[in-house]
């Protein structure tokens, strides 16, 4: 099978330049492409990932990747795909991204052998702006430009878009161009709201030098309902361990939705068409088992984190679910507890207060004859363990590290206390 095939099977290709002829030309040898990465946030997320993913298996193909991280157009800001102006960032911050990308970078890619790593700010940061409107902006008319969806869209918008942001995508095409002339990249590689980007760098390097190249772009990632994965709506996560926990990372695809398992199981592994079929048709036998997000929890943490980071956390995950969390280390403890809504009170706030009284006190409970209901019916977990006595104290015996409780009302509901 060749590699648009599994593409197409992966459900990686979504628009592509001239898809028949930029099957021929890799068929021909090796070609060299690019991808890139404005430093609009202090982490990678998984959109990001994807596309990462798929450099990879494109190298593996035998294709050599580019990666830029954009410290010249994470200035400018990037209009593709939003509704609304972006704040223009400060300068040390973008530079301050930059290095923070090429480190993450750095985990994926060997750029001695593997990839070339390059910033788009180094080659515009002595671009005379009369030279750029001569050499470049001639190539493009405005009709054009306005055409480009995104751009259509932001000008019927009652925000409207910038001349700065108008402007992002002559950068990009240059960053094409230049990659090309200096480098022989032949193709740009991007999620689909860069459509319009490659587009125009294609456009650009066929009007300045006679060239054909070619873009792909892949699907935008969504969530269970249909919503863009985005920091925005706080449905993705990021790769930088500061920013999304390990442990968060892993149970975000634990708690896949089945068709998104399914999907994705195609889109970021490496497994053979034969093994992906046999774990969705397995899982759809028996659903609870899970296999595909199992797979995908430990084999992108492991890609991530690295394997030590991937057993500390499911370690963790066995205890929380499975085990006594007594067991846990102050370190995994805060981990696995870091996105839990907290709630700080004083030392003698707890000791020896009545359990419905704190349960009112931090909110778990509206009233104290609701908190006293949950606790007859069990439904009041204290560091692991059912209390059913109404009666029931807070001890020192049931302060974790000096400092902490864990309380869990039904399922799936938890509560930290920090006692100070």
């Amino acid at each position: 099978m060749n590699l648009i095939e599994d593409f197409k099977y992966r459900g990686l290709v979504n628009q592509a330049i001239d898809l028949d002829l930029f099957k021929k030309r890799m068929d021909v040898s090796p070609i060299t492409f690019y991808c890139g990465f404005d430093p609009s946030a202090d982490s990678l997320q998984l959109g990001n990932l994807l596309v990462i993913m798929t450099a990879k298996r494109l190298s593996k193909y035998g294709h050599k990747p580019i990666i830029l991280v954009g410290g010249m157009t994470g200035l400018i800001g990037d209009p593709s795909g939003r509704d609304s102006e972006r704040l223009l960032p400060d300068e040390a911050l973008v530079f301050l991204r930059v290095e923070k990308f090429k480190n993450e970078m750095s985990k994926f890619f060997d750029f001695k052998t593997e990839a070339d790593l390059v910033n788009n700010y180094d080659w515009f940061k002595d671009f005379k702006l009369i030279d750029f409107l001569r050499d470049i902006g001639k190539n493009f008319t405005v009709s054009y430009l306005l055409n480009k969806e995104f751009i259509k869209t932001r000008l019927n918008s009652e925000v409207g878009i910038s001349y700065t942001e108008f402007s992002y995508g002559l950068i990009q095409a240059y960053d094409f161009y230049h990659l090309f002339k200096e480098y022989n990249c032949e193709m740009q590689l991007a999620g689909s709201d860069q459509w319009g980007n490659i587009t125009s760098g294609a456009t650009l390097i066929e009007q300045m030098t006679g060239n054909k190249v070619f873009g792909l772009t892949l699907p935008i990632l969504t969530d269970e309902n249909g919503k863009k994965l985005s920091k925005s709506f706080n449905n993705t996560v990021f790769l930088n361990k500061e920013v999304t926990t390990p442990f968060r990372f892993y149970q975000y695809f634990i708690n896949l939705a089945d068709n998104l398992a399914y999907d994705w199981i195609k889109m970021f592994t490496f497994l053979s068409h034969d093994e992906i079929e046999e774990k969705i048709k397995e899982q759809k036998k028996k659903p609870e088992t899970r296999l595909c997000q199992k797979y995908l929890a430990k084999y992108l943490t492991d890609f991530v984190h690295g394997v030590e980071t991937t057993d500390r956390v499911e370690k963790i995950t066995n205890i929380l679910f499975n085990g006594d969390i007594t067991n846990l280390d102050e370190e995994d403890f805060e981990e696995a507890f870091s996105d839990v809504e907290q709630v700080n009170l004083k030392i003698n706030d707890l000791i020896n207060v009545n359990l419905a009284d704190i349960l009112v006190k931090i909110g778990i409970c509206s009233s104290k004859r609701q908190a006293r209901e949950d606790i007859e019916n069990k439904a009041i977990n204290i560091n692991g363990i059912i209390y059913c006595d109404v009666d029931e104290k807070i001890t020192e015996d049931k302060i974790l590290f000096n400092k902490y409780i864990v309380i869990r009302r039904g399922k799936k509901n938890y509560f930290l206390i920090r006692s100070n």
